[in-house]
């Protein structure tokens, strides 16, 4: 489902430009297996982001099979890409597919939790990621973010993906069978710290399947 009109987003996309050419393969072959990647319209709006912020250390949770975090490093040379994936045959499949890319000298993998690995990093003194990208079980978003702040740097950018979940968050009607109540409670409750909480600066986007693009002050 498109959460704005078809043509517009069909018309939006057809000025797609990916980082790489070698991007092209990777997105046909996870948009005909049906397995999630990011967007085109998001990925856009992610390069112009990574562009005018040009992170060094960037966190993802939800690895998926490896497009975003390819992205990530065709879009940013110089940084270094740590990336969560808790779906163990996604998490191989990405591990073949970051190697293939030729991008696994800066890419970092890692299965398990977001939450869990976050902490991780922390203990290990690992810190300072400027950029951050959340696209993982959107239930769990607000416990991911707790954790990525950690590690985050001051002034991070935080962006999460897939927040208005094909129109559910905004209007319950969108979800007739309430098969999803608990993921649109959780997202409208997420979204709700970012534009209270005085240590983020958000703004949410209808790009995509929703975007929230977050600045992170740790001191206020």
């Amino acid at each position: 489902m498109y959460i704005t009109d078809k043509s517009v987003t069909e018309y939006i996309n057809s000025k797609y430009k990916p980082a790489s050419d070698k991007l092209i393969p990777f997105r046909r072959v996870g948009e005909h297996d049906r397995v999630p990647v990011i967007l085109k319209e998001t990925e856009s709006v992610l390069s112009m982001l990574t562009g005018l912020t040009h992170p060094k250390r960037i966190f993802e949770i939800g690895t998926a099979i490896g497009y975003s975090a390819a992205f990530f490093a065709y879009s940013c040379p110089d940084a270094v890409i740590y990336t969560v994936e808790k779906d163990e045959n996604a998490y191989r499949a990405a591990v073949s597919n970051i190697r293939n890319a030729g991008v696994d000298d800066r890419v970092k993998l890692f299965l398990g939790d977001g939450q869990e690995v976050a902490d991780k990093l922390f203990d290990e003194g690992e810190k300072d990621f400027d950029f951050i990208f959340i696209d993982a079980a959107k239930s769990h978003y607000r416990r991911f973010l707790d954790s990525a702040v950690k590690i985050a740097s001051d002034e991070a950018l935080i962006v999460s993906d897939n927040i208005l979940q094909h129109g559910m968050t905004a209007n319950e009607d969108y979800d007739p069978r309430n098969k999803h109540k608990t993921n649109m409670i959780n997202m409208r409750s997420y979204l709700n710290h970012l534009m209270r909480d005085s240590h983020f600066n958000t703004t949410l986007m209808s790009v995509g399947d929703g975007l929230a693009v977050t600045r992170y002050r740790r001191y206020i």
